[in-house]
């Protein structure tokens, strides 16, 4: 399922290395039979009811628009879509699990800019949630548009809550309360971590998710890029305080200690998995969370609650403060029919029924506004996600031509500060000379 940051790309490359001018035209990427126009879809949601879904809307497309027929294809591999790119038969749409890489393959040229399709059109942006158009936006044009934004929260088990003798209906409200209320939520046994309150580091890159750093650093009031000077800024005083948070909150844990517990579990996402299985009291994570935990261990569903994530004391205009991101449709250099898969992601990603279709399908975010009532709205904590994604907490990692490199680089520093091999500021200032 392609609810979250979950798709990690095998084998990437950066298009700098591919021969791009071979882009010019691609008799591969769609074809016409008797006047109807077969356009090709690369996607990245996968198999299984996503894939369905998505075959459902495609056909309803066709009967609207009786000259266009799509094929979709899973391909979730990176490098094999920047390979047909460079080699000049790229599909005529691309549907990305996630934007980190659209600023490097945009600044390389190996996606078509929008703007001037949405102007010839006159799509209406503002039907869009307004931080659903960031993370698409590249130096102020427009190479995609969203489809299903996501974002995160704080996941709490009231249960455990009520047998560590917290209220079950009363969450931190700040960080000093969350690491207080996380000792009391957390067991050991022969030295062993056996209940854990809190893991600020978990779910991360290893599970398919962002860096929670890049959330720690917003809640402390830091940002990570300064655009009037238009360098990367990871080495900001609030970021360093953010870092310095969590290595503090882990170090009377034990890192290793911590990393054993989370090892041990299931995988991410089962019932096995720390937060489903009730070890870990705690969770910063998305939406997509309270479905997996209906699906796996329905009886647990009722207890779990959802609160915003609380910021440091003295910053609480922070509280609630979140990354969001999308799932980019884009065009890539070369598509045969540029007009014609313009024509189709503009209705794909702003028809209002489809979007309530898809969030109660994957437990994500609708892009726009105002789409019909679908069920999972009448579930409280999923409506928390809507509201924070549609309001200013969110904030959008900065597009850039190493975005994906920095955010990786970020969480190699986390690391390195959490298990003690630099102090915050040694391991953010080592980013500072990142290529931008």
């Amino acid at each position: 399922m392609k609810s979250h940051r979950l798709i990690a790309a095998t084998g990437v490359l950066s298009c700098a290395a591919l021969v791009l001018a071979a882009c010019g035209g691609s008799s591969g990427s769609g074809s016409t039979t008797s006047g109807v126009i077969h356009l090709t879809m690369w996607q990245q949601w996968g198999g299984g009811h996503e894939e369905a879904a998505l075959d459902s809307a495609i056909k309803e497309y066709e009967k609207l628009h009786k000259n266009i027929q799509i094929t979709e294809t899973p391909v979730t591999n990176d490098a094999k879509i920047l390979s047909a790119i460079s080699g000049g038969n790229p599909p005529d749409i691309i549907d990305l699990g996630t934007t980190l890489e659209l600023a490097s393959w945009a600044t390389e040229g190996a996606i078509t800019p929008l703007n001037s399709y949405i102007s010839k059109s006159k799509l209406n942006l503002s039907q869009f949630v307004p931080d659903a158009l960031k993370p698409v936006t590249v130096n102020g044009q427009t190479y995609a548009l969203p489809f299903m934004d996501f974002t995160a929260g704080l996941l709490y088990n009231k249960k455990l809550f009520a047998a560590a003798g917290l209220n079950p209906n009363d969450p931190p409200t700040t960080l000093e309360q969350l690491a207080a209320d996380a000792k009391k939520l957390t067991k050991t046994s022969g030295g062993k971590i056996t209940q854990l309150g809190f893991a600020p580091d978990w779910p991360g890159p290893d599970q398919g998710q962002v860096c929670p750093l890049e959330t720690y650093g917003w809640l402390f009031g830091g940002q990570w890029y300064d655009a009037s000077s238009g360098k990367i800024t990871p080495d900001a005083s609030a970021n360093v305080a953010a870092l310095s948070w969590e290595a503090g909150y882990v170090k009377q844990y034990g890192a290793q200690n911590i990393a054993n517990f989370l090892s041990s579990a299931g995988a991410y996402l089962t019932a096995q998995d720390p937060f489903e299985s009730g070890k870990l009291a705690m969770v910063y994570d998305g939406p997509w969370a309270l479905q997996y935990i209906e699906a796996n261990v329905p009886s647990e569903a009722s207890s779990i609650g959802v609160a915003p994530l609380p910021a440091p004391a003295g910053e609480s205009q922070n509280t609630g403060t979140s990354f969001i991101d999308t799932n980019p449709q884009l065009i890539p250099k070369g598509a045969q029919y540029p007009q014609q898969a313009f024509d189709f992601i503009s209705w794909l990603t702003t028809n209002a029924q489809l979007a309530s279709t898809f969030a109660n399908l994957v437990a994500n975010l609708p892009q726009l506004k105002t789409v019909p009532s679908f069920p999972l709205e009448s579930n409280a904590g999923f409506d928390f996600f809507i509201k924070n994604g549609a309001s200013s907490h969110v904030h959008v990692w900065p597009q850039l031509s190493t975005s994906s490199e920095y955010a990786t680089k970020l969480c190699q520093a986390q690391n390195a500060a959490i298990f003690g091999q630099q102090t915050p500021s040694q391991a953010l200032s080592s980013l500072t000379n990142l290529s931008q």
